[in-house]
């Protein structure tokens, strides 16, 4: 990159957040930088299985609130995107099966279904045959099943890379370094970035979106930031082939004892996935394989004679609380987060990115994001998180 650049924002971080809140940006004529320090969708937002749910981590009701806003975005993006970019990131509906084996198991099924039915939300509850009458995939042992059509899914690689390419065709800048820093003054107002090569981003707006690396950001800022990364390890497997019987048309998981399988419009199969604290390490493991595998095959006993593609390893943002911070950073001006939204960063990321750009350039979000204010990173404690 040239050795010094000048930008309206610069964003840190190449993934779901930093893409699209350049693209919302640039929407409005606002031309920003996004500086990578590896490749653009190259950690979680790349690897993700790309489902649309919130309900993979805490079902906070106000994170909940949050999800017919991002829906719709999703659906916007599914629209515009690929009109754009002519990249097709394969959002698609279908249904999902959430699935009981043991009775603890039909009772957490039976809580799901009362909660979701009290948010309003049509759900389904299947008897054993009637769930295997939708997917040949279940096994004998399956005790009941719940059937939801709300939960859309999408490439997520693709989502990001469309999206980076559709902010680059209105003006936004990609560029390759590591952010070490921020240009700030001594009363706490910033005004760009500063990267490991010695060269500087200037910009009236600064974006820390780095996923699991943004707690590195805490010691420009003065405070901790507690985002640690999750390892999660997802199988990807190839389609039936001749005589191996039908694909798979809808998304399934056991609530009880872990294991989900996710077909995917054009693509592998996904098999997941793992919660391991393992740091930064990106390796993926056989013991791995191994348990993901165990637990898919009591849901699916054709997971164990499906041909395996490969094996993923993703690092997800974590937080102590399970809710990312995104918004002003406190006690700064002119620097907004954007990270920590552990496995739900692809479902979210359209309203966050979108209240990102408003909170940027108007100066508030037409959404209610108070559930990620990171003013809490200033009032933290062991026991609220």
């Amino acid at each position: 990159m040239p050795r010094n650049l000048r930008a309206d924002v610069a964003i840190a971080g190449g993934g779901i957040i930093g893409c699209l809140t350049a693209y919302y940006l640039t929407l409005r004529g606002v031309k920003p930088v996004v500086v990578e320090a590896d490749a653009i969708a190259s950690g979680a937002s790349g690897a993700s299985g790309g489902w649309l749910t919130p309900y993979s981590a805490s079902c906070d009701p106000r994170l909940l609130a949050l999800a017919p806003a991002t829906y719709k975005l999703h659906a916007e993006l599914a629209e515009e995107l690929p009109e754009e970019t002519g990249i097709d990131h394969r959002y698609q509906k279908i249904g999902y099966l959430r699935c009981a084996i043991t009775e603890k198991g039909l009772e957490t099924l039976q809580g799901w279904r009362d909660a979701r039915t009290a948010e309003g939300i049509k759900v389904e509850w299947l008897s054993p045959a009637q769930a295997r009458s939708i997917t040949p995939w279940l096994t004998e042992d399956i005790a009941g099943a719940i059937r939801t059509d709300i939960e859309p899914t999408v490439d997520s690689y693709r989502l990001t890379i469309s999206a980076a390419q559709a902010a680059e065709k209105r003006g936004a800048r990609i560029v390759s370094g590591r952010v070490t820093g921020l240009l700030a003054s001594r009363d706490h107002a910033c005004s760009g970035l500063l990267l490991a090569d010695g060269a500087h981003i200037q910009a009236r707006a600064t974006v820390l979106a780095m996923g699991p690396w943004t707690g590195e950001a805490g010691a420009w800022l003065g405070y901790s930031i507690p985002i640690r990364p999750l390892r999660g390890q997802m199988l990807h497997l190839e389609p039936p082939g001749p005589g191996d019987g039908p694909g798979l048309d809808v998304g399934m998981s056991a609530v009880d004892l872990g294991g989900s399988v996710l077909p995917k419009r054009g693509t592998n199969t996904i098999v997941g996935s793992t919660r391991e604290d393992a740091g930064f390490d990106r390796s993926p493991t056989p013991e791995a394989r191994k348990l993901l595998l165990e637990q898919a095959a009591r849901l699916s006993s054709r997971v164990m004679s499906a041909r395996l593609a490969r094996q993923t390893v993703c690092l997800r943002p974590l937080t102590p609380d399970q809710r990312a911070y995104v918004g002003r950073a406190p006690g700064w001006r002119g620097v907004y987060l954007g990270a920590g939204h552990y496995s739900e960063g692809i479902h979210f990321g359209p309203v966050s990115a979108k209240a990102l750009a408003g909170l940027i350039l108007d100066g508030k979000s037409e959404y209610d994001l108070s559930v990620y204010d990171p003013e809490r990173l200033l009032t933290r404690s062991p026991a609220t998180g």
